[in-house]
């Protein structure tokens, strides 16, 4: 009988091997990732109920950022920000503003104090006209507290839109308009890190570098 030789045998099957195996690679290859189901309108809005509830329990708080102020009749600037609120009393202070001078702005609802290195303490009965008087310009510091926690002020709502977490996207609201763009995780809250305050007349771009929960009931808030 002819001898055959295994020579021929092992190249032919060491072939099928390769092809199959690049078979099953270019397979795994084109496997796409699974993709995440769409959120619901419902469940986005269960989302942002919990969150709402949550917030509203936030009644002490402070964090430490950046700011920057484009007042579009004038001029524009940007300092350190520190703000601190407990309950409705608040201490804002401001550093590298104001030609760098630092200014700080407490109070509480009928009552507010501002003072800057230029000038003595100066008080009125309301925040925003002190700060038109001083400084030209002025935000509601009572709608603020909501808004930089990512909640509406309470009264009426022109208009709001969620993101796919549950969480403030945008809002419009007593002549002006909020526009989240980043988050970050606080104990067992998501709180701004980035977002940006519109009116006819300012825009002022924050970001918020520290959050603490702990800190809101400093002892020199009024």
């Amino acid at each position: 009988m002819p001898h055959h030789s295994n020579r021929t045998r092992c190249p032919r099957a060491l072939g099928v091997f390769f092809v199959l195996l690049s078979g099953l690679l270019l397979s795994a290859c084109a496997t796409r990732p699974a993709i995440s189901p769409p959120v619901s309108i419902e469940q986005r809005a269960a989302e942002w109920q919990a969150q709402r509830r949550a917030l509203a329990q936030l009644e002490r708080w402070s964090f430490s950022g950046r700011v920057a102020v484009k007042d579009k009749q004038s001029d524009s600037w940007s300092a350190a920000l520190a703000w601190q609120q407990r309950g409705d009393s608040y201490d804002i202070r401001l550093s590298g503003a104001f030609g760098r001078q630092a200014a700080r702005l407490f109070g509480r609802p009928g009552y507010a104090v501002i003072e800057t290195g230029a000038q003595a303490a100066l008080s009125a009965s309301s925040v925003e006209m002190l700060m038109q008087e001083q400084l030209g310009w002025s935000v509601p510091v009572q709608g603020f507290k909501h808004w930089l926690v990512g909640a509406p002020a309470p009264g009426m709502i022109d208009r709001y839109a969620l993101d796919a977490a549950g969480r403030l996207a945008e809002l419009q609201q007593s002549g002006w308009q909020i526009r989240y763009s980043r988050y970050q995780r606080v104990a067992d809250l998501d709180l701004p890190r980035k977002l940006e305050l519109e009116n006819p007349r300012l825009r002022i771009r924050l970001v918020i570098d520290d959050w603490d929960l702990a800190r809101g009931d400093a002892d020199d808030v009024v």
